[in-house]
């Protein structure tokens, strides 16, 4: 097996600071602890030293001709580091490029001759002969090559058409190529043999379509020595990889934030140094899961093209696959207790570390209102024993059996992948026998069991012994509260609810995935062969855009908008949408069930035109259907099919010049132009920081495979035996880092193999091969050939610098703009679906759905619910996609020339960080809804302030600050400009409006959604008047205004950080407390409240980064107008 047990491993240490290499390259040890990445080095090594065996030896080195060196070049671009039908996908794309390009090329010869002069031609033929001598030591063949490659036979009629063409062939490609970037293989060694064709093609006064000939030969022998290599080296199907990764990265994280608890849990929150190490590692953590999350299942879009033999066929693989994301959201929620519970450490350090002299009532209410009430609530909770030292200890006893049933479970869960995933090959010699099918079985079915039973123990008795220390509230006969002056705070109670709802979450999960495993497990009790099939759904997955393919390392940007979000999800296949995964739906149910998948979440806003309406006649609609085209051409797509055949057609122009035609064929200028269309990108990325990268990588090359070279060669001609010896082993550790490195890193070690099997490649050529011209070998080639690959892409860099050059800080900014806008709109879509719920509860539809998280044949109908849940999830990732491709330029941004002064590096740093708690604050309320049922939705919406939309009402528009408060923070980053003047806080103005709530207005909750769970109806108390926030601010003491009545709305039972959770208080009863469904609710609420807490950090740095506004006398003018309202409000209290 590639990876040991992970049930053998042992717990996780404290992460140390890395430094040296692990923080250079934190993949290295990782990848050299991988069996399978060590596998995969050595197979594309001995792939490397065949391609170097080929074009040492004669004959084929002859057979392949000049480009002979070819051959080893597409061995470090596309090493077969992949499954055997993935690579073959990859190749035939790779080929069919070639062909393309090939046809195009030839197209263009034959259309160039019929243009042809004829009197020109015999002008030049005559020329020709007068040229040449008969008494030279040169072959007569030898002159005239020499004489035509020095431009003679140029006809310029002849050149306009091939540089006609090479502009629409590389426009059209480089259209293909934005459009479908996973089809960049295609694109970029089509342009290659185009290339070839239409530089080579106006030197020649007669049709020789074989000319392309030179590149497609030596790649088609490394495709058939890389299929050999994938088929004889360590051969493992795409299937084996899946669950080798599954292993390595998925269930490796799920299970060390599972152990983490237990860490965590053994230490008092008080320890804050200790907690802050323990968060920083689940954060960690919950980030590589998430990112496994998305490698996983984009390794799994091709299965359908697998072949392979075991247990596990493509259909179980997706189905499982389903489950991961679920089990992603579950797993990222068990860190969210630690991060509150650091929250609430970290605000107490602030507070210890203000200034002496400085009161806590000399805040302005403006800044310090939020503050007020958490100190005193914090003082409440020490009073009584209810603080995180006292409840976290019981939480640790209380969850100790679930979480032991639930790590066995996972562990359980591993070592029958494993045995799915180990001794492929045995199935022909031997079969398990029945008991050991049974004894297999039965463990699995101990498994689920001893799970489901833990965690009904956890629901019906261990979580209830946390409500035991506030039992002595509550009167014993009636389980109503005791309405004494000894009221009682919940802040610490409710974060401990999130850590009761995410692991009943978690678990639940887990033994969902469990009960699909014994079902599959009892359908495939032994091993068989899978042959592929679908491949429809192959053909959707490589050209909807969301397959990632492993083409264009060298692209200094990258193929998707680092500032926009896909909104498409029609696109989705089968991994994501369990309906089409075992037969197709007819059009009927396909149009009803998009029509339903529209309105169950909220789509991103679309751009409208604010200079057009729609047009309302027949010729403005006909107008208005051929408008794409013109808009094409002003897209990023349409500007970078512009691009490619302009940089295509500048450096293509020296070859056709009498001039310049032989120096541009001497020196090779064909791979200056290959070297461009390479380099050029949809969208510029870091662009800066990726043009400094990809010369480093060059001038290492260069050097490298100068060194390569004399060790081979000495001053000889080369040695064959010493220069693959010497090439492979040096040539490896970069190998090395090109399979196993991140996308920050790929493209320079691309660069340093490319360059350096360039130099070793062409020196060995022009050593031991005939040529027309010989520029040398060593280092007087050397610098000539890394020169072309320079100029190659500075031509691009200098393309893609238009309309405006992009740098690492520009990429940085704006994409954490987009992130925010694109995070405001997956919680509005939280939000309907929330409301969604509601709307069910006020037509008397009370019901808690069962999630599917599986596709059945007789499941096609998953619930709008769960559709809901999954299209978030989707978005969610994406979210988490974008921020993890922007964390390198978060470091090389450092790097770049700092013209307008320093770079504010740690604020964007802490913006980096707060957007990935705001995604776990919405997984996080992701994971609640799906537990919730329509009553607990609709208490939510209702009776909490977090979901009032309306401005005109007493209570806090919390939803519409929100969302214009996000919208107003991402155009501000994003253009650059100034925050409005005084942009309010949103804790704050919740908190101030909570103090002013009319509370009669509120319907009972008790009547409205549990008119069953209590006796008679008791007559309702005198209800709870608000007072003035002055007191709270510690402004002054007034008589009447400490009332325990006050403290129990400010910082009562049924408040968290000043919000109402939606209950009344006099509604609260033991029996609520107990309630199943009050975890998950309180964990909405605190994950709103966290929501907020982080939109305004935001604003903080925000305003830091881009200023803000100047509105002078608007401070005090507030403060006088606050300070009148509160009076009043005061004033008129009974």
């Amino acid at each position: 097996m590639d990876s040991p047990s992970i049930k053998e491993k042992e717990p996780s240490k404290p992460a140390r600071e890395p430094g040296g290499l692990d923080k250079a390259f934190p993949w290295l040890k990782p990848a050299l602890r991988s069996r399978r990445t060590i596998k995969t080095w050595i197979r594309c090594c001995i792939a490397l030293a065949a391609a170097m065996m080929l074009m040492v030896a004669t004959k084929p080195s002859h057979t392949m001709g000049q480009a002979a060196f070819f051959c080893v070049i597409v061995s470090v671009m596309l090493p077969p580091t992949f499954a055997l039908s993935v690579f073959l996908m990859a190749a035939t794309i790779l080929l069919l490029g070639m062909l393309v390009g090939w046809a195009w090329g030839s197209a263009a010869m034959a259309s160039a001759l019929s243009v042809r002069s004829a009197s020109l031609y015999a002008r030049q033929t005559e020329k020709l002969q007068s040229l040449l001598d008969p008494n030279s030591t040169i072959p007569i063949a030898r002159q005239i090559q020499i004489q035509t490659f020095h431009g003679i036979f140029l006809d310029p009629r002849s050149s306009a058409v091939y540089g006609a063409f090479l502009f629409i062939g590389t426009f059209a490609l480089g259209a293909l190529r934005a459009y479908i970037p996973s089809l960049t293989l295609l694109s970029i060694f089509g342009s290659i043999v185009m290339d070839v064709a239409c530089t080579t093609g106006p030197l020649l006064p007669r049709a020789q379509y074989t000319v392309p000939e030179q590149l497609i030969i030596p790649a088609t022998f490394y495709v058939a020595v890389a299929i050999g290599s994938v088929i004889l080296i360590f051969p493992e199907s795409l299937s084996h990889v899946w669950l080798n990764l599954l292993l390595d990265t998925f269930w490796t994280q799920t299970l060390d934030l599972l152990r983490l608890q237990s860490e965590t849990l053994a230490i008092l929150p008080s320890d804050h140094e200790a907690w802050a190490k323990l968060n920083a590692r689940g954060a960690q953590l919950r980030t590589s899961l998430v990112n496994a999350t998305d490698t996983v299942s984009d390794q799994l879009k091709l299965i359908d093209l697998d072949t392979s033999i075991g247990r596990l066929g493509p259909a179980d693989l997706k189905k499982i696959n389903l489950e991961l994301k679920s089990i992603m959201f579950r797993s990222s929620g068990l860190q969210s207790f630690q991060s509150f519970v650091n929250d609430s450490n970290i605000a107490v350090q602030k507070e210890a570390e203000a200034p002496e002299g400085l009161a806590p009532g000399d805040q302005t209410p403006h800044s310090g209102r939020y503050q007020a009430l958490s100190r005193r609530i914090r003082n409440r909770e020490l009073k009584h024993g209810h603080d995180l030292d006292s409840l976290v200890p019981i939480l640790a006893s209380s969850s100790l059996n679930l979480r032991k049933a639930s790590e066995s479970a996972v562990v359980c869960i591993v070592d029958w992948f494993q045995q799915c995933n180990s001794h492929r090959w045995m199935a022909f010699v031997s079969r398990p026998s029945q008991s050991l099918i049974t004894e297999r079985h039965d463990k699995l079915m101990k498994e689920l069991q001893s799970l489901e039973s833990a965690l009904q123990e956890f629901r019906s008795v261990e979580r209830v012994k946390l409500i035991k220390p506030y039992e002595r509230f509550f009167d014993p006969n009636t389980r109503l509260l005791l309405r004494n002056c000894d009221m009682f705070t919940s802040r610490s109670l409710y974060i401990c609810f999130v850590f009761i709802d995410t692991i009943d979450a978690f678990s639940e999960s887990i033994a969902k995935l469990l009960k699909i495993i014994v079902e599959v497990d009892e359908r495939r009790p032994k091993s068989k062969i899978w042959f592929p099939g679908r491949i429809a759904k192959v053909r959707q997955n490589i050209t909807n855009g969301e397959f990632k393919s492993a083409g264009g390392p060298l692209a200094m940007g990258t193929s998707e908008n680092p500032v926009s979000f896909s909104t498409n999800d029609s696109s989705q296949t089968s991994l994501t949408d369990p309906d089409s995964d075992d037969e197709d739906d007819d059009a009927e149910e396909k149009s009803k069930k998009d029509a339903d998948e529209k309105v169950c979440v909220a789509d991103p806003p679309t751009r409208q035109n604010p200079d057009a309406f729609p047009p309302t006649s027949a010729v403005g609609r006909s107008i208005v259907r051929i408008a794409p085209l013109f808009r094409f051409f002003k897209s990023p797509q349409g500007i970078f099919a512009l691009r490619m055949g302009i940089v295509s057609v500048a450096l293509w122009i020296p070859s056709a010049c009498h001039s310049t035609a032989w120096f541009y064929y001497d020196n090779k200028g064909l791979w200056a132009l290959i070297m461009a269309q390479t380099g050029l990108a949809v969208y510029a990325g870091d662009q800066i920081a990726g043009f400094i990268v990809r010369i480093t990588g060059t001038l290492i090359g260069l050097l490298v495979g100068m060194v390569v070279w004399y060790i081979g060669a000495g001053h000889g001609n080369g040695n064959p035996y010493g220069l693959v010896v010497a090439t492979t082993i040096i040539i490896s550790p970069f190998l090395f880092a090109r399979v196993a490195g991140t996308p920050a890193h790929v493209g320079l070690f691309t660069m340093i193999c490319i360059t350096t099997v360039f130099v070793v490649g062409y020196s060995w050529i022009n050593a031991n091969q005939a040529v027309i011209s010989n520029p040398g070998v060593g280092v007087t080639l050397g610098w000539k050939r890394a020169l072309l690959v320079i100029i190659g892409f500075t031509a691009g860099f200098i393309v893609m610098l238009f309309p405006n050059p992009i740098s690492s800080r520009v990429l940085v900014r704006k994409t954490l703009a987009a992130v925010i806008g694109e995070s405001g709109n997956i919680f509005a879509g939280e939000v309907e679906a929330f409301l969604s719920e509601e709307q069910k509860g006020r037509s008397g539809i009370n019901e808690k759905i069962e999630l599917v998280g599986r596709a059945e044949p007789d499941d096609k109908k998953v619930s709008p619910k769960e559709r809901r849940i999954r299209k978030i999830a989707r978005r969610v990732i994406a979210v988490s996609y974008k921020l993890r491709m922007i964390s390198p330029s978060l470091s090389t941004a450092k790097f770049e020339p700092q013209i307008s002064g320093r770079w504010p590096h740690e604020q964007y740093e802490e913006l980096h960080r707060l957007q990935t708690r705001v995604l776990g604050s919405l997984v996080l309320l992701t994971t609640s809804f799906s537990k919730l049922d329509t009553k607990w939705c609709s208490a939510l919406v209702h009776r909490s302030p977090f979901m009032n939309p309306n401005f005109a009402s007493f209570h806090s528009p919390v939803l519409s600050d929100v969302f214009s408060t996000i919208a107003v923070v991402s155009t501000s980053l994003m253009d650059g400009r100034p925050l409005p003047a005084f942009l309010p806080k949103l804790r704050d103005r919740l908190v101030y409006h909570e103090y002013h709530t009319a509370k009669t207005m509120k319907p009972s909750f008790v009547q409205a959604f549990f008119p069953r769970s209590f006796g008679e109806k008791e007559e309702k108390e005198k209800s709870v008047h608000t007072d003035s926030s002055s007191e709270l601010m510690g402004k002054g003491e007034k008589p009447g205004y400490e009332s325990e009545e006050e403290i129990g709305d400010v910082a009562g039972p049924v408040h968290v950080d000043g919000s109402s959770v939606g209950i009344e208080l006099d509604e609260l009863t033991l029996d609520m407390l107990l309630n199943e469904q009050l975890p998950a609710h309180s964990t909405a609420v605190v994950a709103l409240s966290s929501l907020l807490s982080r939109v305004d950090e935001m604003i903080d740095i925000t305003r830091t980064l881009c200023g803000q506004a100047s509105f002078r006398g608007y401070e005090g003018l507030q403060q006088d107008y606050l300070d009148r309202e509160e009076r009043a409000v005061g004033g008129s209290r009974p």
